[in-house]
C-alpha cells in the first residue's frame, strides 16, 4: 500500500467525500474540454453521430450523478437512503412515456429538462449550508452543465428523426417546490432529485440504445417513425 492510498484511508468520512467529489469534477472537466462544441441548430451531423455522442455523455453521466449522490448522502444525511426515497410529487419522475420510439426519444428529452431546474434549486439551497467550500454545490454545477449538453444532442436527434415536428421546451421553473423549506426538507429534496435523476439516466441509456442498429445506421436513409 502506497503513501497516497495509507492517507487516503486516514481521513475523515467527510474528508474523503469532498476529496471524491473533486477528484469526480476534475474528470468530468477534461472529459467535457475534449469535447467540440454543439452547434444549436445540428448541422452536418448525421443521426448516428448524435446518438453515439449521447450515449456516451449519458453512460458517463450515470457513474458521475452516482459519485455526486453517494457524497450528497456522506455530507448531508449521514449516507441515509430512506430519505432518498421520500415521495415527492413535485420532483420529475424517472419512468420514460411514449408508445413510439419518437415520443419516447421525446420524453428524454422533456425529462432532462425538466431536471434542470430543479437542480440548480438543489445548488443554490446548497450554497447557505457550507459555503462557500460545500463540494457538492461544484458538483451540482457540473451535473447541471451535463445535463443540459446532453438535452441539447438529444434535441439534435430529435430534429434529425423529426425534422418537420416542432420541439416544445417545457416550463423554466420547477413546479411544487413550497416557497419555504426547513433545512431537513431541503437536503430530503436534493437528495430525492438526484436519485431519480440518476434512475432517469439509466433508463435513457437503454432508450437512447435500441435506436442503435434501429433508426441510426451508419450511411443509411433513416426511416420516417410511425
Amino acid at each position: 500500500m502506497n503513501w497516497h492510498v495509507r492517507n487516503m484511508i486516514r481521513l475523515p468520512q467527510r474528508s474523503q467525500a469532498k476529496l471524491s467529489i473533486i477528484l469526480a469534477v476534475l474528470f468530468l472537466t477534461s472529459v467535457q474540454s475534449t469535447q467540440p462544441t454543439i452547434h444549436p441548430r445540428c448541422e452536418n451531423q448525421s443521426c448516428s453521430q448524435h446518438l453515439h455522442r449521447s450515449l456516451k455523455y449519458t453512460k458517463f453521466m450515470i457513474q458521475t450523478t452516482a459519485q455526486h449522490l453517494k457524497t450528497y448522502k456522506t455530507i448531508n444525511l449521514d449516507s441515509t437512503d430512506l430519505i432518498c426515497d421520500m415521495q415527492m410529487v413535485n420532483v420529475p419522475i424517472s419512468t420514460i412515456s411514449g408508445q413510439s420510439i419518437s415520443e419516447r426519444i421525446f420524453s428524454v428529452y422533456t425529462h432532462l429538462k425538466e431536471f434542470l431546474p430543479h437542480l440548480k434549486t438543489v445548488m443554490e439551497q446548497q450554497k447557505d449550508f457550507d459555503p462557500p467550500t460545500n463540494p457538492v454545490v461544484e458538483g451540482l454545477k457540473h451535473v447541471i452543465t451535463s445535463v443540459d449538453r446532453i438535452s441539447v444532442i438529444v434535441n439534435c436527434l430529435l430534429q434529425v428523426l423529426k425534422p418537420n415536428i416542432p420541439i416544445l421546451e417545457p416550463a423554466e421553473r420547477p413546479t411544487g417546490i413550497p416557497p419555504a423549506q426547513n433545512t431537513f426538507q431541503q437536503k430530503a429534496y436534493g437528495c430525492v432529485v438526484l436519485s431519480r435523476l440518476q434512475e432517469f439516466l439509466s433508463q435513457a441509456f437503454h432508450e437512447l440504445k435500441s435506436l442503435r442498429g434501429r433508426r441510426c445506421r451508419r450511411r443509411t436513409v433513416i426511416p420516417s417513425l410511425n
